[in-house]
C-alpha cells in the first residue's frame, strides 16, 4: 500500500511539473520564418542583359520573431531578420548580419508598442503599405522614382492600439553625431496617422532627416496615402512633397549636391482574377521645381499566380522613362535593374519564383 501511494504521488509531481512546463512554453514563442526570391531579368538600359537576381517581389530573408507574455496584457517582443542575395548565397544590405530588422521592446494591448533598434520608418511603412507593387519589382519606390528613407537605426518607434479606426506611429533615429554643438546632425523624425475603416484606408505621415554636415540641408517630407477596395479590384497611391532633397545624390553619390523641391506620386490597381492569381498595374512619377532634368516616370505591369500558399511564380514588365538627370532603372525589392546612364529609358521582363517558410 505504501509502495502505490509513493508511486502515485511520483505521477503526480511528474505531472505537475510536466505541466508547469508547459505553462511557460505557451507564454512564450519564438518563430523561425523566410523567404527565399529567385527571377530571371531580360532588360534594355545602356545595353541589353540577361540576368539572374534575388529579390523581387520581396528581398529573400531570414528571420526570427518572438513574444513573451508578461501578464496583464503586456508582452516582451523581439524580431532579428537577416537579409540573403540568393543568387550569391551572400548577406543583403551591405553584408550587415541583420540588416533587415533587429528591435526588442514591450507590447501593450491598452498601451501600444514600444521598440528600439534598427527599424522600418513610418515613412516607408505607410510608402510599401499603400504601393501596389509592396516595394518591389514594378514599384516607383524600388526604381527610385519616389524617395524614403526605409531604415533607421538607433531608433526608438511607438505604435498606439487602435481606437476608432485611428492609429499612430512615430519614430526617432539618433544620428549620434559626435561634432560639437551639432548633436542631432543625422537624426531622422518621422510620425504618422492612419486610418482603416470597411474598404477605405488612408494615412499622412511626416518625416524630417536631418544633416549630416554642415553644408548640407535638412530634408522634410509630407506623404499623403489612400486606398480603396472595391472587391473585384483595390485602388491604392500617394502623393509626396519634398522639400530640400539633394537630387544630385539619388542619382550619383560623387555628384556635387544639389538641393530642390520634388514632387513625387504613384497609383496603381491590383485586380484578384481568382483566389490564387493578381493582375497588378501602376504608374509612378516625379517632378523637381527647381532643377530641370529630374523629372521622370514608370508603368508597370505584373501577373502572380500562387502554386500554393507558400509558393508564387511571377512576371513583371516595367517601362521607365528618365529624366536628362536620372538614371533609374528596374529595380526589384532588392534586386538590381538593367544598367542605364542619365537620360536613357529602360525596359524591362522579369520571371520568377518566391517560396515563403
Amino acid at each position: 500500500m505504501q509502495a502505490r501511494s509513493i508511486s502515485l504521488r511520483a505521477v503526480s509531481i511528474a505531472a505537475l511539473l510536466a505541466s508547469s512546463a508547459f505553462a511557460a512554453s505557451a507564454q512564450s514563442t519564438v518563430t523561425v520564418y523566410g523567404v527565399v526570391d529567385m527571377y530571371l531579368q531580360y532588360g534594355k538600359g545602356t545595353s541589353t542583359q540577361t540576368q539572374i537576381q534575388s529579390g523581387g517581389l520581396n528581398g529573400s530573408r531570414v528571420g526570427f520573431k518572438g513574444a513573451e507574455d508578461l501578464g496583464d496584457g503586456l508582452k516582451s517582443i523581439f524580431q532579428l531578420e537577416m537579409g540573403i542575395n540568393a543568387d550569391t548565397g551572400s548577406s543583403g544590405q551591405g553584408g550587415l548580419a541583420f540588416g533587415r530588422q533587429a528591435y526588442v521592446g514591450l507590447q501593450s494591448s491598452s498601451l501600444g508598442q514600444l521598440t528600439l533598434g534598427r527599424q522600418y520608418t513610418p515613412q516607408f511603412s505607410n510608402i510599401d503599405g499603400f504601393d501596389a507593387f509592396g516595394t518591389g519589382l514594378g514599384s516607383g519606390v524600388e526604381s527610385g522614382i519616389l524617395s524614403t528613407t526605409v531604415r533607421a537605426n538607433n531608433s526608438v518607434a511607438y505604435k498606439s492600439p487602435v481606437a476608432g479606426g485611428f492609429s499612430a506611429q512615430a519614430l526617432v533615429s539618433l544620428g549620434e553625431s559626435a561634432t560639437a554643438g551639432q548633436k542631432a546632425y543625422g537624426n531622422i523624425y518621422s510620425g504618422a496617422v492612419n486610418y482603416a475603416a470597411g474598404p477605405y484606408s488612408a494615412a499622412l505621415t511626416l518625416t524630417q532627416q536631418k544633416r549630416t554636415a554642415t553644408t548640407g540641408k535638412d530634408t522634410n517630407s509630407v506623404l499623403a496615402t489612400a486606398a480603396y477596395d472595391f472587391g473585384a479590384f483595390k485602388v491604392l497611391g500617394g502623393v509626396q512633397w519634398v522639400k530640400d532633397l539633394d537630387l544630385a545624390k539619388l542619382v550619383d553619390s560623387t555628384a556635387a549636391s544639389a538641393y530642390g523641391k520634388r514632387v513625387e506620386g504613384y497609383l496603381g490597381v491590383n485586380v484578384p482574377v481568382n483566389a490564387m492569381d493578381t493582375v497588378t498595374a501602376a504608374v509612378a512619377g516625379s517632378r523637381s521645381k527647381d532643377i530641370d532634368g529630374f523629372g521622370s516616370s514608370e508603368l508597370s505591369l505584373g501577373y502572380t499566380h500562387g502554386l500554393s500558399k507558400r509558393t508564387t511564380v511571377y512576371a513583371v514588365g516595367s517601362l521607365i522613362n528618365n529624366g536628362s538627370a536620372t538614371n533609374w532603372t528596374a529595380t526589384g525589392a532588392t534586386g538590381s535593374g538593367p544598367a542605364t546612364a542619365p537620360g536613357k529609358d529602360v525596359k524591362a521582363l522579369q520571371l520568377g519564383i518566391r517560396h515563403a517558410f
